[in-house]
């Protein structure tokens, strides 16, 4: 393009006890849609004998450009100089990285009869961290029993997989139920305006041609009619025969084999496709590039022509030759597809025989 790429002077701050701090050289903010906190570390100024006022386990926000982009707790604050610079390096995460280490704690340990949002909103009340619905999350669920030391995002992602939504935190330090690539961000990317370098990632290492999933009927007289549900989907692109049987849960339905073998074909799909790009600053327009938004893409080296892509993991980063720069991974949408599936299952009671070694065996194996 005949125009030039103007980077907004956009800075990293961090606000700890109403103070703000600027951030400098190697200064790095990382985010991405398949962990459920994001990171940072920061250096700010030290002055030899007056240390910031900075300590671990304080609340944080991080600011880049004037946006809060995580907001979370310091888990270091360590003192360090060489021959040109003093500082302290602040490193942290956000608020809901306190759920991947906890273990889930509810009274009787089950719901019966609750909606995904109950669930999450019970889970994370003793860390006082929101819940914020932005998708349809469905019907009740009937029954949720937490496992034993289970940690709290795995328990929120079971529940979650169970209605088909994706579980995010956002910049405020809640946790967001949403669905993959809901908004479109204002910007673009655009080889020869802001892009410094790209690289193509991924590979159908785990891609397969045919999808295949047994199933068991809600009502049956026999073992072998429970067995008679099949579905199958084919990845048209996989023309070598490399078949993948996918295990359904408890009692299913045609439908819901139907739509375990499509959402399978489709998340393995985005998966083995993706761009990492390097672009110009830390914001478009004044605004950080985004987590889990939408992004047109001009690239004729990549062959995309506006398509819009989504915005996988963010990471804003000082580098020392390129500058202040965002490194963006772009994958289709399908690659986080969401639909409610079953992770857990239900045994059938077979006649009223009191005897288990005379009972079909149903190959149920505890609920994951």
């Amino acid at each position: 393009m005949a125009e030039q790429y103007t980077r907004d002077a956009a800075k990293i701050t961090l606000t700890v006890g109403n103070v703000v701090y600027d951030g400098w050289i190697r200064s790095e903010v990382d985010r991405s849609i398949e962990a459920v906190a994001g990171t940072f570390s920061v250096p700010v100024t030290l002055i030899p004998g007056q240390p910031p006022a900075i300590k671990r386990g304080e609340e944080v926000s991080v600011q880049i450009g004037g946006h809060t982009v995580i907001t979370g707790y310091v888990l270091a604050a360590e003192p360090f100089y060489n021959g040109k610079d003093c500082g302290m390096m602040v490193a942290g995460r956000d608020r809901t990285g306190d759920l991947v280490r906890s273990s889930a704690q509810h009274q009787g340990g089950q719901w019966r009869n609750a909606k995904l949002d109950r669930i999450a909103a019970d889970l994370l009340k003793p860390y006082g961290i929101g819940v914020v619905v932005e998708t349809d999350i469905g019907a009740p669920i009937a029954e949720f029993k937490l496992y034993p030391g289970e940690p709290v995002v795995d328990a929120l992602a079971r529940a979650a997989k169970l209605r088909g939504v994706l579980v995010v935190p956002d910049a405020r330090g809640r946790l967001l139920l949403t669905k993959a690539g809901a908004r479109r961000f204002r910007g673009a990317i655009r080889r020869g305006w802001n892009v410094i370098e790209m690289a193509s990632v991924g590979s159908d290492e785990g891609r397969h041609s045919h999808y295949i999933a047994y199933g068991q009927r809600n009502v049956v007289d026999d073992f072998e009619t429970a067995r008679s549900l099949k579905a199958v989907a084919k990845d048209e692109d996989i023309k070598r025969y490399l078949p993948l049987q996918i295990s359904a849960d408890g009692n299913t339905t045609q439908a819901e084999l139907e739509t375990l073998v499509q959402h399978t074909m489709r998340v393995r799909r985005g998966h083995s496709m993706g761009f990492r790009y390097v672009v110009e600053g830390w914001t478009f327009e004044g605004h950080p590039w985004p987590l889990n938004e939408r992004v047109p893409i001009y690239d004729d080296v990549a062959g995309l022509d506006g398509a819009e892509w989504l915005v996988a993991s963010v990471r804003q980063r000082c580098d020392l030759q390129q500058g202040d720069v965002t490194e963006l991974l772009m994958r289709p949408v399908e690659a986080y597809d969401t639909a409610p599936l079953k992770t857990k299952v239900k045994r059938k009671h077979w006649g009223g025989r009191s005897n288990p070694s005379e009972r079909p065996r149903d190959g149920a194996q505890g609920g994951r």
